[in-house]
């Protein structure tokens, strides 16, 4: 899978890069840009954009509607930007559906990443028959229907209030993007399970949670901490599914000490 990706500080002084990608439905300067500028001084950062999403080309039919296929095209951004920036390490942070590839990525790509977080996202999503309903829904009537829902499930109604701008944005990204590109990560979180790998995970683990998550629920983010071996839990209070938004100063303090520490 090709990724497009953008490279925020080429004129960086840094030793180490990190990859920020967003959630299903997700710009990803949109959700993660408050945080790129806060680690601008700390590492080379590139924002990770999933097919269709936000400005770049939808879904690949070549692809498969896996994880696999999405980490395998993280993987080749990481070399990417190594060429363009100089063989540094690299951290991962993912949100949501990028937060559960960053668990793909633990498992099967060890040697490329020095850290991971995953942020908003467990070892399974949902259910899969429920994924694959919505799925279908999307490819029949497009993303506007679940617009509105989604919005209020992503954001406390405190943030809301306070940032209706913020909340129009992310809601107009997720009318936004591609249908089919939409429905094939649905597919794809269909089948995402990776709990019984999590005891093999060596990569370093950073799993930052919103206190009121409701997509995301908070024994499911446990499951990961209490079965991987080299793992951080961080709770966010009083934010929900978008933490890097409503908490970007936390969200950069959180992958600052995951950077440093490895």
């Amino acid at each position: 899978m090709k990724l497009t990706w953008q490279l925020t500080n080429p004129d960086a002084h840094a030793d180490r890069i990190l990859l920020l990608s967003p959630s299903l439905a997700g710009h990803a300067e949109h959700q993660w840009g408050d945080v790129a500028r806060l680690l601008a001084a700390d590492a080379f950062v590139a924002l990770v954009y999933l097919p269709g999403h936000g400005p770049v080309a939808p879904w690949d039919e070549a692809d498969e509607a896996t994880l696999d296929a999405v980490a395998g095209g993280m993987v080749a951004v990481a070399a990417e930007v190594r060429a363009q920036v100089g063989d540094l390490p690299v951290s991962y942070a993912g949100l949501s559906v990028s937060g559960a590839v960053g668990l793909h990525l633990a498992r099967d790509y060890a040697d490329v990443f020095s850290g991971i977080a995953v942020v908003a996202s467990a070892a399974t999503v949902g259910e899969p028959d429920a994924w694959l309903e919505r799925a279908a829904q999307v490819e029949a009537g497009g993303t506007e229907p679940l617009a509105e829902p989604t919005v209020q499930r992503w954001f406390t109604p405190a943030f809301a209030a306070k940032e209706p701008a913020v909340v129009a944005r992310i809601r107009q990204d997720i009318v936004d993007t591609d249908d089919h590109s939409y429905a094939q990560l649905c597919r794809a979180l269909a089948v995402h399970d990776v709990r019984d790998d999590l005891p093999s995970m060596t990569v370093p683990l950073l799993i930052i949670a919103g206190e009121e998550d409701a997509s995301n629920p908070l024994e499911k983010v446990r499951l990961v901490a209490d079965r991987a071996p080299d793992t951080q839990l961080v709770v966010v209070p009083g934010v929900a599914h978008q933490v890097p938004l409503a908490a970007p100063v936390a969200v950069a303090g959180h992958l600052r000490e995951l950077m440093a520490g490895h």
